[in-house]
């Protein structure tokens, strides 16, 4: 394996095992229904996102009473924009950004980030999750840019890897019948 990407698988295996607890011992009274690997075009920042139903319906009743949710699209873009996600801003994804920020061309290594990512999702136990009240089959994983005209793609590609088919088959349709 190349000597960056072995870096970045173990520090990757090492902050998501952290962060997830973290972020599960928050949630543990809400319902995880996404988990999101949030980065940028050129591959150099990665954070973690994960949102729950009861956050998704705070959110939602607070974009409403702000006038701003007034259609299907806005549904789809607070359930599935992981920039809208409320919890996961205090990840330790730093030190990976570094690495990420200081290797040349390392949007050249996007496709093999994205199998690492979804090689330690899958690796990470059942257990894990059902420490904090959390079942892994029931959560939506996926790698989204925040702000590429990919991130559909990105997003598509990288779900199938790391979710249960019924989930990612769900997710995949999620713009079906939009304008």
């Amino acid at each position: 394996m190349n000597p960056f990407l072995k870096e970045f698988e173990d520090h990757f295996r090492t902050g998501f095992l952290s962060d997830l607890e973290q972020t599960l011992a928050k949630v543990q009274h809400e319902k995880v229904y996404a988990c999101a690997f949030g980065t940028d075009s050129d591959w150099v920042t990665l954070f973690l996102a994960v949102n729950t139903e009861e956050s998704l319906a705070r959110h939602i009743s607070d974009m409403k009473e702000q006038g701003l949710y007034d259609s299907e699209e806005d549904m789809i873009y607070y359930r599935w924009g992981c920039s809208e996600y409320q919890y996961g801003d205090d990840s330790h994804f730093n030190h990976i950004s570094r690495l990420l920020y200081v290797t040349e061309d390392v949007y050249k290594y996007k496709d093999d980030i994205i199998r690492i990512i979804a090689k330690v999702v899958n690796e990470t136990a059942d257990d894990v999750f059902a420490r904090y009240g959390q079942t892994k089959a029931d959560i939506t994983f996926f790698v989204s840019l925040t702000d590429d005209e990919l991130a559909e793609d990105t997003e598509n590609q990288s779900v199938r890897l790391m979710t249960q088919p019924g989930l990612a088959n769900e997710f995949l349709k999620r713009y079906d019948g939009m304008i």
